[in-house]
């Protein structure tokens, strides 16, 4: 029996290889709205981004998104929701990180922003706290704060 040692080389070649013989063109963008078709070949004009992972990172993006706020009924009693397992596969300097920033950052700003007004909202919990309870009821507190 022959084993053979995986390698990451071997595997983004694997990949790179399977790719090419499974493509036979470029990613068919044309399945998108054309306000995302516009940002997606924007992007490869101005910057460079690969076609395929920015629409690949905008799709794991839409996804992101819709959560399991929407779900599809496939059959009777199997729903799924739009999640999707995405990974960008290319040689190093290949571009693969941009592409997701990009199409992620709206979440990354959500996510800052929420912190923010968490942080905000855990200070003057605490700031309430160290308040006595009596303290409390004459600034016209709650009793108990959230």
């Amino acid at each position: 029996m022959e084993t053979s040692k995986l390698t990451a080389e071997g595997i983004i070649g694997e990949a790179v290889r399977i790719g090419a013989k499974m493509s036979g063109g470029e990613f068919p963008i044309e399945v998108f709205p054309i306000r995302i078709q516009r940002i997606i070949s924007s992007l490869h004009d101005c910057q460079g981004y690969p076609v395929d992972y920015v629409a690949a990172a905008i799709l794991a993006a839409i996804g992101v998104g819709i959560g399991n706020s929407h779900l599809v009924q496939v059959k009777r009693n199997w729903l799924e929701s739009p999640i999707l397992y995405m990974a960008l596969i290319g040689r190093p300097g290949a571009n693969k990180s941009h592409p997701l920033s990009f199409a992620f950052q709206p979440f990354i700003e959500h996510d800052y922003c929420q912190n923010q007004e968490y942080q905000k909202s855990y200070a003057e919990y605490e700031r309430t706290m160290s308040m006595s309870k009596k303290e409390r009821m004459e600034a016209g507190l709650d009793e108990f704060p959230q």
